[in-house]
Protein backbone atom coordinates (compact mmCIF):
# COMPACT_ATOMS: atom_id res chain seq x y z
CA UNK A 1 0.00 0.00 0.00
CA UNK A 2 2.74 2.37 0.88
CA UNK A 3 4.28 1.59 -2.32
CA UNK A 4 1.22 2.44 -4.04
CA UNK A 5 0.92 5.73 -2.74
CA UNK A 6 4.63 6.83 -3.22
CA UNK A 7 4.47 6.11 -6.88
CA UNK A 8 1.15 7.78 -7.40
CA UNK A 9 2.83 10.61 -5.48
CA UNK A 10 6.03 10.16 -7.97
CA UNK A 11 3.23 10.11 -10.96
CA UNK A 12 1.58 13.33 -9.78
CA UNK A 13 5.15 15.41 -8.92
CA UNK A 14 6.35 14.19 -12.45
CA UNK A 15 3.03 15.32 -14.36
CA UNK A 16 3.33 18.65 -12.20
CA UNK A 17 7.08 18.91 -12.80
CA UNK A 18 6.19 19.08 -16.99
CA UNK A 19 3.79 20.55 -16.91
CA UNK A 20 5.13 23.96 -14.60
CA UNK A 21 4.62 25.89 -17.91
CA UNK A 22 1.30 25.23 -18.06
CA UNK A 23 0.37 25.98 -14.65
CA UNK A 24 2.16 28.62 -13.97
CA UNK A 25 1.16 31.07 -17.07
CA UNK A 26 -0.51 32.79 -14.96
CA UNK A 27 2.53 33.74 -12.89
CA UNK A 28 3.84 37.70 -13.83
CA UNK A 29 7.23 35.88 -13.68
CA UNK A 30 6.41 32.22 -15.24
CA UNK A 31 8.62 32.80 -18.27
CA UNK A 32 11.60 33.78 -16.03
CA UNK A 33 11.09 31.10 -13.36
CA UNK A 34 10.65 28.24 -16.29
CA UNK A 35 14.14 29.70 -17.54
CA UNK A 36 15.48 29.02 -13.85
CA UNK A 37 13.87 25.72 -13.25
CA UNK A 38 15.18 24.44 -16.49
CA UNK A 39 18.84 25.65 -15.60
CA UNK A 40 18.00 23.70 -12.54
CA UNK A 41 17.41 20.14 -13.76
CA UNK A 42 20.40 20.64 -15.92
CA UNK A 43 22.44 21.27 -13.32
CA UNK A 44 21.03 18.37 -11.32
CA UNK A 45 21.31 15.87 -14.06
CA UNK A 46 25.08 16.94 -14.05
CA UNK A 47 25.12 16.59 -10.11
CA UNK A 48 23.32 13.37 -9.99
CA UNK A 49 25.64 11.51 -12.11
CA UNK A 50 28.45 12.79 -10.19
CA UNK A 51 26.75 10.99 -6.93
CA UNK A 52 26.90 8.12 -9.02
CA UNK A 53 30.11 8.26 -8.22
CA UNK A 54 30.59 10.07 -4.75
CA UNK A 55 27.47 8.76 -2.82
CA UNK A 56 27.12 5.31 -4.77
CA UNK A 57 30.50 3.78 -5.94
CA UNK A 58 32.61 6.37 -2.97
CA UNK A 59 34.70 7.85 -6.32
CA UNK A 60 35.07 11.32 -5.50
CA UNK A 61 35.94 13.28 -9.03
CA UNK A 62 36.85 16.85 -9.58
CA UNK A 63 36.99 16.45 -13.24
CA UNK A 64 33.34 15.61 -14.31
CA UNK A 65 32.91 18.68 -16.47
CA UNK A 66 35.22 17.40 -18.66
CA UNK A 67 32.51 14.74 -19.72
CA UNK A 68 29.58 17.66 -19.38
CA UNK A 69 31.16 19.43 -21.70
CA UNK A 70 32.36 16.84 -23.80
CA UNK A 71 28.54 16.11 -24.57
CA UNK A 72 27.50 19.66 -24.95
CA UNK A 73 30.62 19.98 -27.90
CA UNK A 74 30.13 16.80 -29.21
CA UNK A 75 26.42 17.37 -29.46
CA UNK A 76 26.60 20.68 -31.00
CA UNK A 77 29.45 19.72 -33.59
CA UNK A 78 27.59 16.50 -35.15
CA UNK A 79 24.43 18.70 -35.60
CA UNK A 80 26.20 21.22 -37.61
CA UNK A 81 28.39 19.18 -39.23
CA UNK A 82 25.71 16.56 -40.48
CA UNK A 83 23.71 20.09 -41.00
CA UNK A 84 20.89 18.32 -38.89
CA UNK A 85 18.33 19.05 -35.83
CA UNK A 86 17.57 15.75 -35.05
CA UNK A 87 17.61 14.78 -31.10
CA UNK A 88 18.72 11.39 -31.24
CA UNK A 89 21.92 12.49 -33.32
CA UNK A 90 22.56 15.03 -31.27
CA UNK A 91 21.88 13.07 -27.67
CA UNK A 92 23.27 10.12 -29.53
CA UNK A 93 26.58 11.91 -30.33
CA UNK A 94 26.93 13.48 -26.53
CA UNK A 95 26.79 10.16 -25.11
CA UNK A 96 28.78 8.05 -27.12
CA UNK A 97 31.59 11.15 -26.84
CA UNK A 98 31.15 11.05 -23.10
CA UNK A 99 31.03 7.56 -22.25
CA UNK A 100 34.43 6.96 -24.59
CA UNK A 101 35.95 9.71 -22.82
CA UNK A 102 35.37 8.86 -19.99
CA UNK A 103 36.53 5.02 -20.72
CA UNK A 104 39.58 6.46 -21.69
CA UNK A 105 39.92 8.95 -18.45
CA UNK A 106 38.57 6.07 -16.69
CA UNK A 107 41.12 3.32 -17.44
CA UNK A 108 44.05 5.04 -16.05
CA UNK A 109 41.83 7.07 -12.82
CA UNK A 110 40.17 3.49 -11.50
CA UNK A 111 43.20 2.07 -11.00
CA UNK A 112 43.95 4.18 -7.89
CA UNK A 113 41.71 5.27 -4.98
CA UNK A 114 41.43 8.53 -2.53
CA UNK A 115 43.37 11.56 -3.18
CA UNK A 116 45.35 10.26 -5.80
CA UNK A 117 41.79 9.46 -7.63
CA UNK A 118 40.75 12.99 -6.93
CA UNK A 119 43.98 14.30 -8.56
CA UNK A 120 44.21 12.16 -11.30
CA UNK A 121 40.58 13.00 -12.33
CA UNK A 122 41.31 16.94 -11.96
CA UNK A 123 44.20 16.49 -14.19
CA UNK A 124 42.84 14.26 -17.09
CA UNK A 125 39.84 17.40 -16.62
CA UNK A 126 42.67 20.16 -17.21
CA UNK A 127 43.78 18.41 -20.40
CA UNK A 128 40.41 18.14 -22.28
CA UNK A 129 40.07 21.80 -20.98
CA UNK A 130 43.47 22.74 -22.69
CA UNK A 131 42.28 20.75 -25.71
CA UNK A 132 38.96 22.75 -26.30
CA UNK A 133 40.91 25.68 -25.53
CA UNK A 134 43.26 25.45 -28.20
CA UNK A 135 40.75 23.31 -30.82
CA UNK A 136 39.87 26.88 -32.62
CA UNK A 137 38.48 25.21 -35.71
CA UNK A 138 36.51 22.50 -33.75
CA UNK A 139 35.59 24.37 -30.62
CA UNK A 140 35.08 27.56 -30.95
CA UNK A 141 38.38 27.79 -28.68
CA UNK A 142 37.81 30.83 -26.10
CA UNK A 143 35.41 32.42 -28.17
CA UNK A 144 32.92 29.30 -27.66
CA UNK A 145 30.62 27.57 -29.99
CA UNK A 146 27.93 29.88 -30.72
CA UNK A 147 24.58 29.32 -32.19
CA UNK A 148 23.84 25.81 -31.19
CA UNK A 149 20.68 24.49 -32.79
CA UNK A 150 17.65 23.28 -31.11
CA UNK A 151 16.65 19.49 -31.39
CA UNK A 152 13.23 18.21 -32.98
CA UNK A 153 11.76 14.81 -32.99
CA UNK A 154 8.90 13.33 -34.77
CA UNK A 155 7.91 16.26 -35.85
CA UNK A 156 8.03 18.39 -32.06
CA UNK A 157 10.30 21.19 -32.11
CA UNK A 158 11.75 22.16 -29.43
CA UNK A 159 12.78 26.03 -30.21
CA UNK A 160 10.24 27.49 -27.84
CA UNK A 161 11.37 27.85 -24.49
CA UNK A 162 8.39 25.80 -23.05
CA UNK A 163 8.97 23.08 -25.21
CA UNK A 164 12.43 22.79 -24.57
CA UNK A 165 12.08 23.25 -21.02
CA UNK A 166 9.56 20.11 -21.33
CA UNK A 167 12.48 18.28 -23.02
CA UNK A 168 14.58 18.76 -19.88
CA UNK A 169 12.05 18.09 -17.45
CA UNK A 170 11.26 14.67 -19.02
CA UNK A 171 14.61 13.63 -19.71
CA UNK A 172 15.33 14.27 -16.12
CA UNK A 173 12.57 11.94 -15.09
CA UNK A 174 14.49 9.82 -17.31
CA UNK A 175 17.45 9.68 -15.47
CA UNK A 176 15.75 9.72 -12.03
CA UNK A 177 13.98 6.59 -12.87
CA UNK A 178 17.63 4.72 -14.63
CA UNK A 179 19.67 5.47 -11.28
CA UNK A 180 16.90 4.76 -9.32
CA UNK A 181 16.59 1.05 -11.03
CA UNK A 182 20.55 1.07 -11.12
CA UNK A 183 20.46 1.99 -6.96
CA UNK A 184 18.15 -0.84 -6.90
CA UNK A 185 19.28 -3.74 -8.85
CA UNK A 186 22.53 -6.41 -7.73
CA UNK A 187 25.02 -3.70 -9.36
CA UNK A 188 24.18 -0.89 -7.66
CA UNK A 189 24.02 -2.92 -4.45
CA UNK A 190 27.67 -3.81 -5.74
CA UNK A 191 28.80 -0.26 -5.84
CA UNK A 192 27.46 0.55 -2.57
CA UNK A 193 29.78 -2.57 -1.23
CA UNK A 194 32.58 -0.72 -3.42
CA UNK A 195 31.73 1.87 -1.19
CA UNK A 196 31.88 0.70 2.31
CA UNK A 197 34.67 -1.69 1.68
CA UNK A 198 36.60 -2.41 -1.90
CA UNK A 199 39.05 -5.39 -0.13
CA UNK A 200 35.94 -7.59 1.35
CA UNK A 201 34.54 -6.99 -2.54
CA UNK A 202 37.71 -8.28 -3.72
CA UNK A 203 38.00 -11.05 -1.55
CA UNK A 204 33.86 -12.06 -2.61
CA UNK A 205 35.29 -12.38 -6.26
CA UNK A 206 34.24 -9.07 -7.89
CA UNK A 207 36.43 -7.18 -10.35
CA UNK A 208 36.54 -3.99 -8.42
CA UNK A 209 38.69 -2.08 -10.89
CA UNK A 210 35.92 -3.20 -13.70
CA UNK A 211 33.36 -2.41 -11.65
CA UNK A 212 34.62 1.30 -10.65
CA UNK A 213 35.30 1.56 -14.76
CA UNK A 214 31.78 0.80 -15.21
CA UNK A 215 30.75 3.33 -13.32
CA UNK A 216 32.92 5.79 -14.42
CA UNK A 217 31.76 5.43 -17.77
CA UNK A 218 28.15 5.35 -17.26
CA UNK A 219 28.47 8.31 -15.20
CA UNK A 220 30.72 10.25 -17.71
CA UNK A 221 27.59 9.07 -20.28
CA UNK A 222 24.69 10.80 -17.82
CA UNK A 223 27.04 14.19 -17.79
CA UNK A 224 27.41 14.21 -21.56
CA UNK A 225 23.72 14.01 -22.17
CA UNK A 226 23.44 17.27 -18.81
CA UNK A 227 26.32 18.57 -20.97
CA UNK A 228 23.91 18.38 -24.74
CA UNK A 229 20.58 19.98 -23.00
CA UNK A 230 22.90 22.91 -21.60
CA UNK A 231 24.19 23.66 -25.27
CA UNK A 232 20.49 23.30 -26.12
CA UNK A 233 19.30 25.77 -23.49
CA UNK A 234 22.01 28.68 -23.67
CA UNK A 235 22.43 28.39 -27.32
CA UNK A 236 26.24 28.06 -26.85
CA UNK A 237 29.27 25.94 -25.36
CA UNK A 238 32.37 27.18 -24.13
CA UNK A 239 35.57 26.13 -22.05
CA UNK A 240 33.41 27.03 -19.31
CA UNK A 241 31.67 23.76 -19.80
CA UNK A 242 34.92 21.66 -19.49
CA UNK A 243 36.26 23.80 -16.27
CA UNK A 244 37.08 23.39 -12.63
CA UNK A 245 34.33 25.90 -12.15
CA UNK A 246 31.99 23.35 -13.47
CA UNK A 247 33.20 20.35 -11.88
CA UNK A 248 33.32 22.18 -8.20
CA UNK A 249 30.01 23.19 -8.97
CA UNK A 250 28.55 19.45 -9.37
CA UNK A 251 30.51 18.77 -6.26
CA UNK A 252 29.10 21.66 -3.82
CA UNK A 253 25.38 20.40 -5.30
CA UNK A 254 26.04 16.63 -4.44
CA UNK A 255 26.99 18.01 -0.69
CA UNK A 256 25.18 20.23 0.07
CA UNK A 257 22.02 18.30 -1.32
CA UNK A 258 22.73 15.07 0.11
CA UNK A 259 25.34 12.56 -1.48
CA UNK A 260 23.61 8.91 -1.58
CA UNK A 261 20.45 9.81 -2.78
CA UNK A 262 18.22 10.36 -5.49
CA UNK A 263 16.82 13.88 -3.97
CA UNK A 264 19.76 15.23 -2.55
CA UNK A 265 22.09 16.36 -5.81
CA UNK A 266 18.86 17.70 -7.26
CA UNK A 267 17.99 19.96 -4.06
CA UNK A 268 21.42 20.66 -3.91
CA UNK A 269 21.26 22.47 -7.81
CA UNK A 270 18.66 24.40 -7.13
CA UNK A 271 20.17 25.72 -4.00
CA UNK A 272 23.06 26.25 -5.87
CA UNK A 273 21.69 28.04 -8.77
CA UNK A 274 19.42 29.89 -6.87
CA UNK A 275 22.41 31.43 -4.91
CA UNK A 276 24.84 31.81 -8.52
CA UNK A 277 21.43 33.38 -11.04
CA UNK A 278 18.66 34.80 -8.33
CA UNK A 279 20.48 35.31 -5.42
CA UNK A 280 22.99 37.24 -7.28
CA UNK A 281 20.79 39.88 -8.49
CA UNK A 282 20.02 41.16 -5.09
CA UNK A 283 23.11 40.39 -3.49
CA UNK A 284 26.35 41.41 -4.62
CA UNK A 285 28.37 38.92 -2.66
CA UNK A 286 26.40 35.94 -4.04
CA UNK A 287 29.67 33.81 -4.31
CA UNK A 288 30.70 34.34 -1.21
CA UNK A 289 26.77 33.42 0.35
CA UNK A 290 27.61 30.15 -1.68
CA UNK A 291 31.11 29.42 -0.13
CA UNK A 292 29.82 29.90 3.53
CA UNK A 293 26.45 27.34 2.79
CA UNK A 294 29.35 25.26 1.46
CA UNK A 295 31.50 25.60 4.53
CA UNK A 296 28.61 25.13 6.58
CA UNK A 297 27.52 22.11 5.56
CA UNK A 298 31.12 20.56 5.64
CA UNK A 299 31.66 21.51 9.14
CA UNK A 300 27.91 21.05 10.77
CA UNK A 301 26.22 18.88 8.27
CA UNK A 302 27.91 16.39 6.19
CA UNK A 303 24.93 14.18 5.46
CA UNK A 304 23.35 17.49 3.67
CA UNK A 305 20.06 19.09 3.54
CA UNK A 306 18.11 15.27 2.89
CA UNK A 307 20.81 14.15 6.11
CA UNK A 308 19.18 17.08 7.97
CA UNK A 309 15.63 16.17 6.86
CA UNK A 310 15.58 13.02 7.78
CA UNK A 311 17.42 13.31 11.36
CA UNK A 312 14.10 15.66 11.98
CA UNK A 313 11.76 13.15 10.58
CA UNK A 314 13.14 10.75 12.87
CA UNK A 315 12.98 12.53 15.77
CA UNK A 316 9.33 13.78 15.21
CA UNK A 317 8.73 10.32 15.31
CA UNK A 318 9.82 9.28 18.45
Amino acid sequence: MRGVALAACALLASAALVTFPVWSAGWESSRYATTILRDMLILAIFALSLDLLVGTAGLPSLGHAAFFGAGAYAAAIAMERAGSDDLLLALGAAVAVAALLALVIGSFSVRTSGIFFLMLTLAFAQIVFAAAFQATDLTGGSNGFAGVLRPTFLGLDFNGPEALYQLVATIFILVIVILWRIRSSAYGRALVGLRENERRMRALGYDTTRLKLSAFVLAGALAGLGGALSGFALRFVSTNDVSLGRSIEGFVAVLVGGSGSLVGPAIGAAVVLYIERVLSSAVPFSETVLGLVFIVFVLAARQGIVGIGRAAYGRVRR
